[in-house]
């Protein structure tokens, strides 16, 4: 199976991994519960759009690896890459091969090794949540990391390796076992990676490419790990009450932290929410 005569690298196999287009947010506006200026608001609706446009712009870059076959770097490759998505204000990168146990079922991945990118989500928006002020700051990141993403993998795609933009808005393979394989942060207790830098309040993306990554840096997050464990103030305070107290464990490595469709409707009812990104407590650190 191949698409205009690229080979996939993996395509998703667990049966307990089905990607859901989350089309309730596709129709997400500024409704009567907050009455924003027109410059606010159609700032929200920039972001909101440029989001979408992203995420379906992702799907594309698959296309133009078709001689893309390189696989050794030079002893500087990374550092000038780094280099290049800091001056883009990426916040956090990492490496990981590619897990083919967290790809989506029936979904093509370009790429054996992962690229993680992360962008943080300004506290002093986040903490306004729930409310449009909050949401405005998480689209302004899926839509900023997203074109980011994009423009690193049209990049090497352009050096001869066979690359792969995941949206961070969602991608074909679950981020949080790569991020915290590549060494960024421990997997809170409602599924949200948490970072010693951030807490939650981060947007991840992921490049696969077949390019040849270098070594994770090794860190220790016990501390955080037992701090998380706990607090639970995403658990007790989830105003959709979409947070497991006991994550659903299911074959093949999946865990389950939330009620998808609580999650959403709370999203929708409760003036976009997010409140999870302000009561967990390493979120206020700056």
């Amino acid at each position: 199976m191949s698409d205009a005569g690229i080979e996939p690298t993996y395509i998703g196999r667990n049966e307990n991994l089905v990607f859901i287009v989350p089309k309730e947010l596709f129709s997400m506006s500024l409704g009567p519960a907050e009455i924003l200026d027109r410059e606010t608001a159609n700032l929200f609706s920039k972001y909101l759009r440029g989001t979408f446009k992203g995420f379906q712009q992702s799907r594309k870059t698959k296309y133009g690896n078709e001689n893309n076959n390189k696989t050794d770097v030079s002893p500087d490759f990374w550092e000038k890459f780094e280099k290049k998505a800091k001056e883009l204000d990426v916040d956090f990168i990492s490496y990981t091969p590619v897990n083919e146990n967290y790809i989506f079922k029936d979904l093509k991945v370009y790429g054996k090794n992962a690229i993680i990118l992360g962008m943080e989500m300004k506290w002093d928006k986040i903490k306004k949540a729930p409310g449009a002020i909050c949401e405005i700051e998480v689209f302004r990141v899926y839509k900023v990391l997203g074109d980011v993403t994009i423009e690193l993998a049209e990049y090497m795609k352009h050096l001869g390796y066979k690359s792969e933009a995941h949206h961070p808005f969602g991608g074909k393979l679950l981020y949080g076992p790569h991020v915290t394989a590549a060494n960024l942060g421990i997997m809170g207790r409602n599924g949200l990676i948490i970072s010693p830098e951030f807490g939650p309040r981060q947007r991840w993306s992921i490049i696969t490419t077949d390019a040849e990554i270098p070594k994770t840096k090794k860190r220790d997050f016990s501390d955080l790990q037992e701090s998380c464990i706990k607090c639970g103030a995403c658990v007790r305070e989830c105003k959709g009450g979409a947070v497991y107290e006991i994550p659903i464990e299911k074959p093949n490595g999946v865990i389950t932290h939330i009620d998808r469709s609580k999650c959403i409707q709370s999203i929708l009812e409760n003036n976009y929410c997010s409140y999870c990104l302000r009561i967990c407590q390493p979120s206020r650190h700056s």
